[in-house]
């Protein structure tokens, strides 16, 4: 019986220690909670530190903001702070946590981040995860930000039709009514409203009408014609520059050393300047991979307008190239898709597919001789 009491009296005092434990670490696992001035003060502290060269002090005070509960009212502050991080890491090369404090930066902004905000977090993940290999998020983040820059033009272009929609409402308002005779038929009306519009309103209401048609052209396909590859942005190739033709002549000596096929040195060396010549072929060879996993997607899907997205963003480097056999072909298979079914263009595409391979060899060997 006693031994029955000691035991009961030793179980009581385990499981209670037990339990006294498990409490304990909860609370030490529950988020710390702070008020909006404490944040900010906690992350111009962190800032400063970092400024004054104190990299360690400023890590910890900005970091330690990730471990404070999100609310409605922290949010803006918490983003801030990661963004701040992400930054400095993103300053120091080290994408990995580039990559680690910008997404939380979108995670904890992801209702209160103003438009140029979300831009550059999106241009640093592109940037890390194409640094770190990692292609599938640099496409999807390339994305995300082809989206959001597409949206502020169609708001830009929205705005601007708002804008003459109501000047055209003021000219109606002011258009003379007192001498208007009520026999007047509908066309004699309109013909005086017409008459009364000044050149300068005709014209911005022209451009108005035009510019808000092709807003809908664009937003209908858009949400028609989803594309099923990953897109790419266009690369504009600079422009000759005139006065520079008196070095163009020693730019297509040297680049015609290179044994050339596709690539004319006459066309290319006409930019006259190496750095030009230089970040046109580096361009190439960064989006060609792309370029080429893209279009053979589109291949598989079987359907002309995929490919035709993704020949179109050849374009710019068969111009600068000189390629023209190949940009004449590539053009043709443009026209004939709306008509042609796609086995009929396969051929074509599969040689314009083989050009800019070669071509990209080609670049290899000019990048050796231009230096």
């Amino acid at each position: 019986m006693f031994s029955r009491k000691i035991f009961l009296i030793i179980s009581y005092l385990f499981f209670s220690s037990t339990i006294f434990a498990a409490k304990v670490r909860i609370e030490g696992l529950q988020t710390v909670s702070l008020s909006v001035t404490e944040l900010n003060n906690q992350y111009e502290r962190g800032v400063k530190f970092w400024e004054t060269g104190d990299g360690r002090s400023a890590f910890l005070a900005l970091d330690s903001l990730r471990k404070i509960e999100l609310t409605g009212e922290n949010a803006m502050i918490k983003s801030k702070g990661m963004i701040y991080l992400a930054k400095c890491f993103y300053s120091q090369k080290n994408f990995s946590y580039a990559i680690n404090y910008s997404t939380l930066a979108l995670d904890f902004g992801k209702d209160s981040l103003l438009v140029d905000q979300r831009a550059s977090l999106y241009e640093m993940l592109i940037t890390s995860f194409h640094e770190t290999h990692n292609n599938v998020q640099e496409l999807f983040y390339f994305q995300l930000k082809k989206s959001l820059n597409d949206s502020i033009e169609y708001l830009k272009m929205q705005l601007q039709v708002d804008s003459l929609k109501k000047e055209l409402e003021v000219q109606r308002k002011i258009i003379p009514t007192e001498n208007t005779d009520s026999s007047e038929d509908t066309a004699s009306l309109f013909y005086k409203a017409f008459c009364s519009l000044t050149p300068q309103t005709i014209i911005y209401t022209l451009i108005g009408f035009f510019t808000f048609v092709i807003a809908l052209f664009l937003a209908f396909k858009k949400n028609k014609n989803k594309p099923k590859n990953k897109t790419l942005s266009t690369t504009e190739t600079p422009k000759i520059d005139t006065n520079e033709n008196k070095n163009a002549n020693a730019l297509i000596e040297k680049i015609a050393k290179v044994e050339l096929v596709f690539i004319r040195a006459d066309v290319l060396g006409e930019y006259g300047n190496k750095k030009t010549v230089v970040k046109i072929i580096n361009d190439y060879n960064t989006q060609l991979p792309l370029i080429i996993k893209n279009l053979d997607e589109a291949i598989t899907s079987n359907d002309n307008e995929p490919i035709i997205t993704a020949l179109s963003y050849l374009k710019p480097y068969l111009t600068a190239f000189g390629m023209s056999a190949t940009l004449a072909m590539l053009n043709e298979v443009e026209t004939e898709a709306a008509t042609e079914k796609t086995t009929r263009l396969l051929s074509r595409v599969f040689q314009i597919r083989n050009h800019i391979r070669r071509a990209h060899d080609e670049t290899i060997a000019l990048i050796e001789v231009l230096g």
